[in-house]
């Protein structure tokens, strides 16, 4: 990363977005979830950075370009900044729903709090044990219930790659990502004598079965948006084609799912639901199809095989990686096991990226998440560690 008064590099710039773009699309849910209003303006506050970004990306390509044919190389960096302007638009309009206090759908509550893994923010009160607790222990989950830190918020501003010698302070804000009940335990820590649980404005257990199917759905379309983004950002700093590819085909699935759910929520729920309960419903699945949708205009740079402009040079690094899908069936040795039981990175290179199981996705999982039969795996990785992934596995290479 350049220092402060050094240009920045075009690969800085994009790193930079990746990171503000996964984290906006992050608080934005918690936004969601909570209905927390901070939250939500930090999200727009996001979109203020990302689109400065955009706008360097945009001056370092004018700048570069010399003649037609550069200008047509380097329309690959605008397609770029576009894409990311696409996704921060599409998570502002989201966090806007809290601000104008819709009401959220027990659909959304039960996708949102049903989850494997949540998204919370606490807040450091006076009397929590946590007072005094330095950065370099946040670092371990198991100080923090187990939770991830992912920022702190001090004194105004938000605290990416926290200092080891940082101390927290009452006031201090926690963004946190663990399972639901150890963010509702950190929570408890972080106030102390004054905690309260955090539920549902309306209770999951209480939820229909139709919005469950639809909350099924909505979840599937987020871990997918949340996939299809991580593959076009590496698909372009791998030039990978197979990486691009996938992207592709998984926004058409997205645009699928999105149509299929569409259709339900008109069907079950607005008959007897108010508009205002179904809107952000819809916003949630328009939101994760235009994400797919910004994900494929990158990847397509890649599948369109652009020539490589000396500025780009700095992004597109050759590699060996690969991408591929894997079926488990009921003869796969795999089924039945746990991921981080299987030694699978360890063995070949090779590791999970995501789970489609049914119509859900499971993006990053876990080590200790268990194989099923059915599941069709990404797993991605050198190329020639992908016979022995298959082999350990015992599935089936999808080809396309």
């Amino acid at each position: 990363m350049a220092s402060d008064g050094e240009p920045k590099s075009v690969r800085d710039i994009l790193v930079e977005m990746k990171d503000a773009s996964e984290f906006a699309l992050s608080l934005a849910y918690a936004s969601l979830m909570y209905q927390d209003k901070e939250l939500a303006e930090e999200v727009l506050g996001l979109e203020s950075e990302l689109d400065e970004m955009r706008y360097d990306l945009f001056k370092m390509t004018i700048v570069a370009g010399r003649s037609p044919k550069e200008a047509e190389e380097l329309a690959a960096l605008l397609d770029i900044g576009i894409a990311v302007d696409e996704i921060s638009d599409a998570m502002a309009d989201l966090v806007r729903l809290v601000l104008k206090e819709y009401p959220v759908h027990p659909a959304l509550s039960w996708m949102l709090y049903t989850a494997e893994e949540i998204i919370g923010l606490v807040r450091v009160e006076e009397a929590s044990p946590l007072i005094s607790m330095r950065g370099e222990d946040l670092y371990d989950p198991a100080n923090i219930a187990g939770c991830e830190v992912l920022a702190i918020k001090k004194g105004g501003r938000w605290i990416f790659d926290i200092p080891k010698d940082l101390e927290l302070e009452a006031g201090d804000l926690l963004l946190l990502e663990g399972t639901k009940e150890s963010i509702e335990t950190a929570r408890a820590l972080a106030r102390g004598e004054n905690s309260k649980p955090v539920v549902p404005e309306r209770p999951i257990e209480e939820v229909d079965e139709a919005s469950k199917q639809i909350a099924e759905r909505l979840n599937s379309m987020k871990s997918l948006s949340e996939l299809s983004i991580y593959l076009a950002y590496a698909s372009i700093l791998y030039n990978n084609p197979a990486m691009a590819a996938e992207v592709s085909r998984l926004e058409e699935e997205l645009d699928e799912l999105e149509d299929d759910l569409f259709v339900k929520v008109m069907t079950d729920l607005s008959p007897r639901s108010q508009p205002e309960e179904i809107i952000p419903l819809l916003r949630a699945a328009s939101a994760s199809e235009r994400l797919g949708d910004a994900a494929s205009r990158m990847a397509l740079i890649v599948e369109r095989g652009i020539p490589t402009h000396p500025v780009l040079e700095v992004v597109v690094e050759e590699s060996g990686d690969t991408v591929a899908r894997v079926v488990l069936t009921e003869e796969s040795d795999a089924v039945g096991w746990r991921i981080g039981d299987l030694d699978l990175e360890e063995k070949t290179g090779m590791w999970i990226l995501a789970i489609k199981r049914g119509v859900r996705w499971i993006y990053a999982p876990k080590d200790d998440e268990i194989l099923r039969e059915g599941d069709i795996l990404i797993i991605t990785g050198p190329k020639e560690g992908l016979e022995d992934a298959v082999e350990i596995l015992g599935g089936v290479l999808l080809e396309d």
